[in-house]
């Protein structure tokens, strides 16, 4: 079977021209603002990406006290959690006896007092929510050049040294150490953090630790 021929009056050619032009222009109009518009959306992402502030994607702190015994922290924040640890073995052996002799009541009673202002620490694990690691955020967030600054430092005599080091989302590694002299922005951080420690602890002795830690702050 023979399809119909269609057969284009010459009259009409130069219309049909002018159309056929007209739509294949508009095609490649369309194509070229789709790829302009995908371009745009590319190169925001990419502008966003490199203006966006790296983040701490992991804190430790090293508390040391100078008449009592040190503590470290470590917080990671993309897994959202919190440890609490010692860096040294508990070790108070009871203070030797000449010649054998037996302590006395009075003796036994100040050293188990000792004891109990020194007591063991508990190593612990917590985890964390949005709002706690958007607490430790507003404060790093907020250091500037001067504040990862540990020279020219003029420690006192005693006190409490600290060690703060900072890992963040562009791997850029950071070790502050204050020593017992931060300035207020690393006092802030690592008060933050010890007032995180004491919100989320529930073992007694870590509790006499830490409130011993918050003395020296």
């Amino acid at each position: 079977m023979k399809h119909p021929t269609f057969v284009l009056d010459d009259k009409f050619k130069p219309l049909f021209k002018i159309i056929y032009v007209y739509l294949s222009t508009m095609k490649n109009v369309n194509l070229l603002l789709f790829c302009l518009i995908l371009l745009f959306s590319c190169s925001k992402k990419n502008n966003d990406d490199k203006t966006e502030n790296p983040k701490p994607v992991l804190i430790k702190i090293g508390y040391y006290p100078t008449f009592h015994l040190p503590a470290e922290t470590i917080i990671n924040f993309n897994e959202k959690y919190l440890v609490f640890y010692s860096p040294v073995s508990y070790n108070l052996p009871p203070p030797a006896k000449e010649n054998g002799e037996k302590w006395s009541i009075e003796e036994k009673k100040e050293h188990q007092k000792y004891l109990d202002e020194m007591p063991e620490l508990r190593p612990f694990k917590v985890n964390l929510s949005q709002n706690d690691i958007e607490r430790i955020h507003r404060i790093s967030d907020s250091f500037k050049s001067e504040d990862f600054n540990d020279k020219d430092l003029k420690p006192a005599m005693d006190g409490m040294s600290t060690n703060i080091i900072i890992l963040y989302s562009d791997g850029k590694l950071v070790q502050i150490n204050p020593m017992n002299a931060p300035n207020e922005k690393q006092r802030a951080l690592y008060g933050e953090i010890l007032d995180l420690l004491i919100e989320k602890n529930t073992n007694k002795n870590d509790a006499v630790i830490l409130q011993k830690i918050k003395g020296y702050r």
